[in-house]
């Protein structure tokens, strides 16, 4: 009987270093302005937007190989801009927006208060880079991870009524709270006591 239970904890945890070593697979990304996006792997000196030659430099470690929702460097923006996409698992969303700008959190203008109430700055950067001049890009992170399947994320206006938004997306696999009810050490309990 002992050896069932070693066999069953080695697959276990087989299954789980396999699960947690894949990246997060995002499909059907879309907004509704008919802006371009494409998800990649998030890597040193790649593409920051898909549509310019423009690198990404400076990410920090812990990112990379995350996967990365590409923007265009005219990614569509405003108040009733809206981006859905979809997560093969529960995952953090990392928004890094462009410091040149005034912060999200800081402009007053949050449908839903969905940036607000949903992410907090990571003190974490990295930059959009050559050709373009080095820029700093900051790093917010979702408080919690979003469940598998759809994920939306709503519109902040830019600055000077630029309809333009200048920023990236990347998403890192997450495990939602799970409730105790049902659990395998509950369940475990239940059984002791009949």
């Amino acid at each position: 009987m002992r050896l069932i239970y070693v066999c069953m904890a080695t697959l276990f945890l087989a299954a789980s270093f396999i699960a947690f070593g894949e990246q997060v697979e995002v499909t059907n990304i879309e907004d509704n302005k008919g802006g371009v996006y494409k998800a990649v792997e998030l890597e040193e000196g790649g593409k920051f937007f898909h549509d310019r030659d423009y690198t990404i430099t400076n990410i920090p470690k812990e990112f990379l190989g995350l996967t990365q929702v590409s923007t265009s460097a005219d990614c569509p923006g405003g108040q009733d801009y809206r981006l859905t996409f979809n997560i093969d698992r529960s995952a953090y969303v990392y928004t890094a927006w462009d410091s040149r700008h005034k912060s999200p959190e800081d402009r007053g203008q949050d449908p839903k208060k969905w940036f607000n109430n949903g992410f907090t700055v990571t003190e974490e950067s990295l930059f959009l880079d050559a050709p373009h001049d080095p820029t700093e890009y900051f790093i917010y992170k979702s408080n919690e991870p979003y469940p598998e399947g759809e994920v939306e994320l709503l519109g902040i206006d830019e600055v000077i009524g630029d309809p333009v938004i200048m920023w990236t997306i990347f998403v890192e696999e997450g495990q939602l709270p799970v409730s105790p009810v049902g659990n395998l050490t509950t369940t475990w309990g239940d059984i002791k006591t009949d």
